[in-house]
């Protein structure tokens, strides 16, 4: 899909204004609280195309920030005449997503949660088509069992990652060990390890 025909020249507009946030707060090393951290803009992409060869109808979100994914989601969601369900920790991030997805027009196929993990994982519908992992293994692993219970026959996860040098991470840190080897030992999903956008990112699928 040529992407443009997916996005309204005001959601592309917004879009590269994120983008270029996120850029310049990269490009300066910032740790504020507030920090954009939106995916590439290649794994969003790449989203969106799963989610459109899918039919995906019921997505979910973990980790909001700004909304920079999820203004990529509801796109999809809008078309499909679906909704995206979206959870953030951060009462001000979730409140900026919101303004973002309210300017993009789409605020209402996007339903906003501000908690933790396994709240929203309870609260979330059954048959989940697509859930876009955006906040780190250590938080969503709580709620890893619900989510795969809750997943469709098909249905996706993915999990953003980091560097390609990086990779070994999944073999070396503790939290990202435990999930990879439950997914490895797990029946009902089929993962793989893949590189996007210059990253290295997890996609499961439920059989």
């Amino acid at each position: 899909m040529h992407f443009p025909s997916l996005f309204t020249p005001a959601q592309r507009q917004l879009l590269d204004e994120l983008k270029t946030r996120d850029l310049q707060e990269r490009q300066s090393g910032s740790t504020d609280p507030m920090r954009l951290r939106a995916l590439r803009q290649g794994v969003a992409e790449f989203l969106c195309m799963m989610a459109l060869q899918t039919g995906a109808r019921r997505i979910a979100e973990f980790g909001t920030s700004a909304g920079y994914s999820t203004i990529h989601l509801a796109a999809v969601a809008q078309r499909m005449g679906g909704r995206v369900c979206t959870v953030d920790k951060v009462p001000e991030k979730t409140a900026w997503a919101r303004r973002n997805l309210e300017a993009a027009s789409l605020a209402e196929v996007v339903e906003f949660f501000i908690g933790d993990g396994m709240e929203f994982a309870q609260a979330l519908p059954p048959l989940l088509d697509l859930v876009l992992v955006d906040h780190g293994i250590p938080a969503f692993l709580p709620a890893f069992a619900t989510v795969k219970a809750k997943l469709r026959p098909g249905g996706l996860i993915f999990v953003d990652g980091w560097g390609a040098e990086e990779e070994g991470r999944w073999d070396t840190d503790p939290d990202y060990r435990a999930f990879g080897e439950n997914l490895g030992a797990d029946l009902g999903l089929v993962s793989w390890r893949m590189e996007l956008a210059g990253k290295i990112h997890l996609l499961a699928v439920k059989p």
